[in-house]
């Protein structure tokens, strides 16, 4: 069995759904919009102290109903878990028998959370995908989010491990896939192991933009943790399933230094993602 977190994580974790719960009971009304955040927020200690209120302002500013974080180790979670934004509005649960956040993958929400799960995906890295029910407008909305297989030259793994996630989606009315895919578009052939239900917020609101954020000529710090010969990506993205929600916009956060013209130091290595779906007429 995976080790439970620390005392205090856990404690923080359990009181923060349990205070959730009541805030969205209070507002039954079916959502006309939502808005989702994903952002892999790098596990290593780097320069915390100065790049983590700013990235923990980027989240709270998203004003997201469901936050996806990726590489949220417990240091992070603590620091997140003290913010007044998180404990009054959000709800988060435990995956039945794992850990609070499993490969590093955390979902916050301000819907009601009907169960949560996590799987081992195929791989030698051993990444995981978590997976929220969330109820949205009396609507099973099922959220995944995961941080694929790394490599350059991994793509037939992370081919595998598309074809493990996209069925764990199928059952639920609605879906939205989102996180760190770790491959750049038109690669292959992970590109073709995305499932064709799902559209992309990103190439369906905003075609011809790059849209990186892996972009190693804005950041230093991705360029440091790039591979030999990588270029700037667009490895994060928002995919929806939906006949009743569309995409609505879509936007880079997290892409301006820390410091006016720094590029040594951003909120983290990758940019994050901030997409809005909208109810059909």
């Amino acid at each position: 069995m995976t080790a439970r977190p620390p005392g205090p994580v856990l404690a923080l974790i359990t009181a923060l759904a349990a205070l959730a719960l009541h805030v969205a009971a209070e507002d039954p009304a079916p959502p006309r919009a939502l808005t989702f955040a994903t952002y892999n927020v790098l596990a290593d200690e780097v320069r915390t102290a100065e790049r983590v209120p700013p990235l923990l302002a980027l989240l709270r500013d998203s004003d997201a109903d469901v936050i996806a974080l990726q590489e949220a180790s417990s240091w992070f979670l603590k620091d997140l878990m003290k913010q007044e934004w998180v404990r009054k509005g959000y709800q988060a649960k435990m995956p039945e028998d794992g850990p609070v956040n499993p490969g590093g993958q955390f979902i916050l929400s301000r819907l009601p959370i009907r169960e949560v799960a996590y799987k081992v995906l195929p791989g030698p890295q051993r990444r995981t995908v978590l997976t929220a029910t969330l109820d949205a407008g009396g609507r099973r909305l099922a959220v995944a989010t995961t941080h694929l297989e790394s490599r350059l030259e991994d793509g037939p793994v992370r081919a595998k491990q598309l074809d493990a996630i996209f069925p764990l989606l199928r059952d639920a009315d609605d879906a939205v896939f989102l996180g760190d895919l770790n491959f750049g578009d038109g690669e292959e052939p992970d590109t073709s192991h995305l499932d064709k239900a799902f559209v992309d917020l990103w190439t369906t609101l905003r075609p011809g933009e790059p849209g990186f954020t892996w972009n190693i000529e804005a950041s230093d710090m991705a360029r440091k943790g790039s591979f030999p010969g990588e270029k700037s990506r667009r490895i994060d993205r928002i995919l929806l399933r939906s006949a009743v929600w569309r995409p609505k916009s879509v936007r880079i956060v997290g892409d301006q230094p820390v410091k006016p013209g720094d590029k040594s130091l951003f909120p983290s290595d990758h940019f994050g993602l901030v997409g809005t779906v909208e109810r059909k007429p």
